[in-house]
């Protein structure tokens, strides 16, 4: 248990002192059991999957090239489970992202997202009927609780607090946000503009002050976000933080240059993991870095209600184990 827990501090370490990879975005798999009427996905070719050993072997040749993390995409990732669980005992910490309806298989020291749009029925408008009612009913079976993530588009942007209340209500880690991004030249998206995205980010800082600290929202993410804040610090590919540090990689192996596609609009860019990323260590900010830990540490409650130990990065490196 040492092994992994020292790799996930390396992991931090290399984000808060270096600018060094640490981290492989993979497509496990170009297959997906949905046809969600608003995902990138569907828009663009896909080459060949690599066959399960094919897979593994190029995992473990991204973990000796010194990468310690990763996030699992898709099409679906349920779709694979040998794979899955492969990554979580190959990297020191993996995240999984899935739509929930083939429950949620094991997954070595790793933390599953589920990934829902909105209420029953707008979520199921989106992503098919019936999807949502699967969804919910796999998470009160979850060996531990996933946490939910919720892509903002206009599709759905008038559903976020009954969203979130439904979400509480179950037996979630926390809810996590990110916002459309379009790809490049696609003016009949429903990404929102960045005026409407404004303010939106300000309801969800309201949210957060109202449901606690599982409306993993922060105000230094915000920051990232705002018009008139920091996103025209990034939101191009050269300045993207999470492009230097992650390396993204097809269903066959060979890169591309983001989780979103190669055709992604860094213009209208609404990525929760730049925005996570930047509010944590652009300046240091310990709030965002416990949200940041709820994602490496799969054990670890983000929220301030947890009766459990907290693990807090302070700027010069140190660590401080405090009981919440």
């Amino acid at each position: 248990m040492m092994i992994p827990f020292f790799g996930k501090l390396v992991i931090l370490s290399k984000w808060l002192f270096t600018n060094q990879p640490t981290t492989a975005a993979i497509d496990v798999t170009h297959r997906c059991n949905l046809h969600c009427s608003h995902c990138y996905w569907w828009k663009q070719g896909h080459p060949r999957e690599l066959n399960d050993q094919e897979m593994i072997r190029h995992m473990r040749s991204l973990r000796a090239s010194g990468l310690r993390a990763a996030i699992l995409y898709g099409g679906e990732p349920t779709l694979r489970p040998d794979v899955c669980r492969a990554a979580g005992e190959i990297f020191d910490a993996t995240l999984a992202f899935t739509n929930g309806t083939n429950g949620f298989p094991e997954l070595p020291n790793g933390q599953w997202i589920l990934s829902l749009d909105g209420p029953e029925s707008v979520n199921d408008a989106l992503r098919g009927k019936g999807v949502y009612e699967q969804a919910v009913q796999h998470v009160q079976h979850a060996a531990s609780p996933p946490l939910v993530h919720m892509t903002i588009s206009r599709l759905n942007r008038n559903c976020v607090e009954d969203f979130i209340k439904e979400m509480l209500a179950l037996p979630i880690k926390g809810t996590g946000f990110s916002f459309f991004t379009p790809n490049v030249g696609e003016d009949d998206s429903p990404a929102l503009t960045l005026e409407e995205r404004d303010s939106i980010v300000e309801e969800l800082l309201r949210l957060r002050a109202r449901y606690g600290d599982k409306v993993g929202f922060t105000r230094a993410m915000a920051r990232q976000l705002k018009s008139n804040g920091a996103f025209r610090e990034w939101n191009e590919y050269a300045r993207c933080p999470v492009s230097r540090r992650v390396r993204c990689y097809q269903s066959d192996g060979t890169r591309k240059a983001c989780t979103y596609g190669n055709d992604a609009d860094c213009s209208r860019c609404g990525c929760a993991a730049v925005v996570a990323f930047r509010g944590a260590f652009n300046p240091v900010d310990l709030e965002t870095i416990r949200l940041i830990f709820g994602l490496v540490f799969p054990g670890f409650l983000p929220h301030r209600k947890s009766k459990r130990i907290s693990f807090h990065l302070h700027p010069n490196g140190t660590a401080e184990a405090t009981r919440l």
